[in-house]
């Protein structure tokens, strides 16, 4: 998007465990893209710790492991907060499209292109300002998104539920899905994982 347009990418803050190994991930990744169409990372908080409770998202403990289905990590209500919390922004900040990383094999429903659809819809409504939510790898998977982008620092991206000391653990089920990934797209993975 960065090609025709200034991106302001945004971080949310919402209380999880992976978070600062994750905003610290996205800072330098951002900073190594040396793109001047991408603004420095802009981030909001909505804590959802009293929603979740002592879920594991939360706690950091019991993190759904390397052979856990994907239904496993679904964080209820993510892509809604995410999407809701940027709208706002937007709409103070003159700003009509928002942009989701989601990929083709989310089976989750706040992930849906009807849900985007409807969602942005209803934001427009509520803030009287129009908004678009764009999900443009949603057709893809992560080994397409991979090998399509290996040129960019894909090493300093943070895909982890459980990071140790602020790289991969290499023992969840995000892990699993980014080795299966790379190895998939043939794109040699540079990440250091603590478990290898």
């Amino acid at each position: 998007m960065a090609e025709d347009a200034i991106v302001t990418p945004i971080y949310v803050r919402k209380g999880l465990a992976w978070e600062d190994a994750e905003h610290a991930a996205l800072v330098a990744f951002v900073k190594a893209l040396g793109n001047p169409n991408v603004r420095p990372v802009t981030t909001l908080s909505v804590p959802v710790r009293n929603v979740y409770g002592r879920h594991w998202s939360v706690t950091g403990k019991d993190v759904p492991g390397y052979q856990a289905p994907d239904e496993a990590v679904f964080l209820p209500g993510r892509n809604i907060l995410l999407l809701g919390l940027a709208a706002v922004w937007c709409s103070t900040h003159n700003v009509s499209r928002i942009a989701i990383g989601t990929l083709g094999g989310n089976p989750f429903p706040d992930a849906t292109p009807s849900f985007f659809e409807s969602y942005a819809s209803v934001l427009s409504q509520g803030l009287g300002h129009r908004v678009i939510v764009e999900a443009p790898y949603r057709g893809g998977s992560k080994s397409q998104l991979i090998r399509t982008h290996s040129h960019l620092p894909l090493e300093l991206s943070l895909t982890c539920v459980a990071p140790a000391e602020g790289m991969h653990c290499g023992d969840c089920n995000k892990c699993r899905e980014r080795r299966e990934a790379f190895a998939e797209a043939g794109v040699p993975d540079k990440t250091p994982y603590a478990k290898e």
